[in-house]
This record gives structure tokens, sequence and C-alpha cells, in this order.
């Protein structure tokens, strides 16, 4: 009996033991399936490129539309597994991405409405 005791001392109670239909149904001979990669990372830098350079005459929209495209790639992998890691930041991307495009946009009209207010209205008050 003692020798039987001094064997079980390295073991944990059976209270802590895991039984292999503890782990959630896998058991040893099935396959793990691989999540595919996606450009999620990418996507958000490009689209917080864009977010912010869209302040600067909306030159960010050359960032936010790539980053738009990235994302929508990257969301189209995500949905398709649920659970997929990079599924919030695939969204995330797209949220910043559509912003970015926004106000890159909003700074392009108002640079062109300057423009042809120089070029239309100032020119015109000359003649």
């Amino acid at each position: 009996l003692h020798s039987h005791r001094s064997f079980m001392q390295g073991m944990p109670p059976q209270s802590q033991m895991i039984q292999s239909n503890q782990l959630g149904g896998y058991s040893p001979t099935q396959q793990i399936a691989m999540i595919p990669s996606t450009n999620a990372v990418t996507a958000l830098v490009l689209s917080i490129i864009g977010l912010v350079g869209g302040f600067f005459y909306g030159i960010g929209l050359l960032f936010s539309i790539p980053g738009l495209v990235m994302a929508y790639k990257a969301r189209s992998i995500t949905t398709q597994i649920p659970g997929h890691p990079d599924s919030g930041m695939a969204t995330a991307a797209m949220i910043v991405g559509w912003i970015g495009v926004a106000i890159g946009a909003l700074y392009v009209i108002a640079v062109l409405g300057v423009l042809f207010f120089i070029v239309v209205v100032l020119d015109g008050a000359s003649l």
C-alpha cells in the first residue's frame, strides 16, 4: 500500500485529471482546421492612415480606398468562419475606411469649391 501511495503522490487528484471526453469532443485522431489568414491588420493600418490623411486636402483617399478593398476581402473570409480572430479588426477597418473616405471626399469637394470660386467668381470680377 505504501508503494502505491508514493506512486500516486505525483499525480493530481482524480477531480483534477482531465478525461479525453472533457476536451470538448477533441480526440487525438481528429485534425484541427487551419484558420485562413487575412489582411485585416494591413487594411486597418491603411484605413487609419487614410483617416488622418483625409484632413490634408483629401490625400487620405489614396490610402482609405485600398484599405476598404482589403477590409472587405478580409471580412468575406472572417464571416465564413465563426469566431475568426480577425473578424473585429476587419469590421473596424471597414468603419474607419468609410469615415476616411467621407472626410477625404469632403476635403476634395471643399478644395474644388475654393478653386472654382477663385477661378470663376474672382476672375469674372476682374473683367
